[in-house]
């Protein structure tokens, strides 16, 4: 039994993935600043000259981990976006526990990384504001489909970006000073009063 050669663009998209693995492995586990691409190059078992056959920089793989962590993102929330999602909303609390899994996994720490690093070195804020901006814009799409009918777009996306930057903020905190008692209480605390906001607009409208 004879096995089909994979052709030159499937070697290049395979060791593109394998290098893009390696770098959010690497920026989860030691951080952006010492991502090195000796480093990232000998977790991806790729010598380091090998890595510019496919990205010109540093920064041109870093941006790429960057994206492919937004896609994963975007995978594990998709089944939002199913039709029978968006006929009635989905519950809140449900949404924040998917939302708060997220970003407390390890290859969220990738974005958390970037935002710090992006503080003080331009081109990297410039390089990564367009994936950024890209995520945002596709969960906010998907809070519109999954809180439809009971609130507006405009409130939907507000409520979809405030729980984001509330999650990052927690996962941040809670590697120095973690308040689980406080946790365990803020999702339902928010979701309980999203609840009320909801019903009382029904019966007014």
């Amino acid at each position: 039994m004879t096995t089909a050669r994979r052709t030159q663009a499937e070697r290049r998209a395979n060791t593109m993935a394998k290098l893009v693995d390696a770098t959010i492995d690497t920026i989860a586990e030691i951080g952006y600043h010492k991502a090195s691409l000796g480093e990232i190059s000998s977790r991806a078992g790729i010598s380091k000259g090998a890595i510019f056959r496919h990205f010109d920089s540093r920064i041109d793989l870093v941006v790429a981990a960057a994206d492919e962590v937004r896609r994963r993102h975007m995978a594990a929330v998709e089944n939002l976006r199913l039709p029978e999602n968006t006929g009635h909303p989905v519950d809140l609390a449900d949404i924040m526990h998917l939302i708060r899994r997220e970003v407390r996994d390890a290859t969220n720490t990738v974005w958390l990384e970037l935002f710090v690093a992006a503080r003080t070195e331009p081109e990297l804020r410039e390089r990564f504001e367009p994936v950024v901006r890209t995520l945002i814009s596709e969960v906010e799409e998907i809070a519109v489909a999954a809180l439809a009918p009971d609130v507006s777009p405009e409130v939907a996306r507000l409520i979809a970006t405030s729980l984001i930057h509330m999650f990052d903020g927690e996962a941040i905190f809670r590697n120095t000073y973690p308040r689980p008692e406080m946790e365990a209480a803020r999702i339902e605390l928010i979701a309980a009063a999203f609840r009320s906001a909801t019903a009382a607009n029904q019966l007014s409208s």
